[in-house]
């Protein structure tokens, strides 16, 4: 799907909210990945489990979410609290205390919280269900995120949950953009969350998909386009963006950090698990055909690139198709592993902070690129780089593909 901008309304992102692996705040992702920080690290509960090859993960460090009011924090699992931190966030660098009135949410996470469902599962074995709250259930809801920030700052506009697995997050800031461009709604808050269990890192084991190979060296386990890339390393996140429209920013003399300018969607149905090079290849022209660009006009590719073996080749030869071989192309999950729903928000962010400030993290661990990867440009190392448009990717499994073009704010 590539929707034209019948009306031309141009939509800019004027905040920016995370919670990363490193911890909470923009700033603090981007400088991280900037330096070429890894958040792996060794798990303890999967190397437990004689099942499960990979041994390790990247988690949301300890944070104190005590500044939520106890009503609304005892409905909320990790990702909503992940989801109220970076809406703040983001609300706050928009220029606003509170959710201003009319501001639609589009927030989803790939599934509810495992942890609660495991959690509740085991009461419900034991027949001990009397001693279940009642709170649970709004932890274990489809739209649990989006249900528990519409009630935490009284947004009171039309709200969507979409899930899109892996897409979720960058899905939902498409989705945004659109309805901002329509004039459906004015302004947004959109992104995606997620938290981890174990069962996210068994469930990519069972598909050989799993980072298993640098276990004794967890900065080494995620490897995007690197011929020694053996699969994800599973991570947790939540990255929230405010957007609205030009004219509604510049009224309120917003600072305004990129423009979105166009959006591609489509799905993948050769496999249910694999994207494909032909379906990544009409996304992204999709995307371009959206924001009435040529292929010359995006200087950067932010890339989905998971680590895994057949997406990462794929990926690539889509980008050699559409783009040559001499754009810039990175990937962050070297960094933070793949943090899922809240991928293509987090990874979004950090590419615009990386884009105002001229600098763009390489793919951290691509220390030989895979033969079948080398069609295109690679970041092997940090750079100084003056981008004016980049396109950020992102691939689900389930066919889910979407491309989203951004472009420096010119008045």
């Amino acid at each position: 799907m590539a929707t034209r901008n019948l009306y031309r309304r141009r939509v800019v992102i004027t905040g920016c909210g995370s919670v990363s692996p490193y911890g909470a705040g923009v700033k603090l992702l981007a400088d991280s990945m900037l330096e070429g920080k890894s958040a792996v690290k060794f798990n303890p509960e999967l190397a437990g489990n004689p099942d499960i090859l990979s041994h390790v993960s990247a988690t949301v460090p300890e944070i104190d979410f005590k500044y939520i009011p106890r009503q609304f924090r005892r409905s909320m699992s990790k990702m909503s609290l992940y989801a109220a931190a970076a809406v703040k966030e983001a609300l706050n660098s928009a220029g606003f205390e509170e959710a201003p009135r009319g501001t639609s949410l589009f927030l989803g996470s790939t599934i509810s919280s495992m942890e609660t469902w495991v959690n509740f599962a085991e009461k419900y074995k034991k027949k001990e269900l009397d001693s279940v709250k009642t709170t649970v259930v709004f932890q274990v809801m489809n739209h649990s995120p989006l249900a528990n920030i519409a009630q935490a700052y009284d947004i009171k506009s039309p709200g969507f949950g979409n899930s899109s697995a892996c897409a979720t997050g960058l899905v939902n800031a498409g989705m945004a953009y659109l309805a901002v461009v329509s004039g459906f709604t004015d302004k947004a808050l959109c992104g995606g969350t997620d938290e981890y269990h174990p069962i996210m890192t068994a469930c990519f084991s069972i598909m050989n998909a799993a980072s298993h190979k640098y276990n004794d060296d967890p900065r080494e386990a995620s490897r995007p386009f690197d011929s020694g890339r053996c699969g994800i390393v599973c991570a947790e996140g939540c990255g929230m963006l405010f957007v609205e429209s030009l004219e509604s920013a510049l009224k309120r003399n917003a600072d305004i950090y990129a423009e979105i300018i166009g959006f591609g969607t489509n799905t993948e149905t050769k496999s249910i698990s694999h994207p494909s090079a032909e379906s990544i290849t009409e996304c992204m022209n999709l995307a371009l055909k959206n924001a009435s660009l040529l292929p010359q006009d995006i200087d950067l590719i932010n890339a989905h690139a998971t680590s895994t073996v057949a997406g990462d080749i794929e990926e690539s030869k889509a980008i050699a198709a559409v783009f040559g071989p001499d754009k810039p192309v990175n990937s962050l999950k070297g960094h933070i592993g793949h943090t899922m729903a809240a991928s293509g928000s987090l990874e979004l962010m950090a590419t615009i902070n990386m884009m105002n400030r001229n600098e763009f993290a390489s793919t951290l661990n691509l220390e030989e690129p895979d033969p079948q990867c080398r069609g295109i440009k690679h970041l092997r190392k940090k750079e100084k780089l003056r981008v004016n448009a980049f396109m950020k990717n992102s691939f689900a499994l389930g066919g889910t593909n979407c491309s989203l073009i951004i472009r420096r704010y010119n008045k």
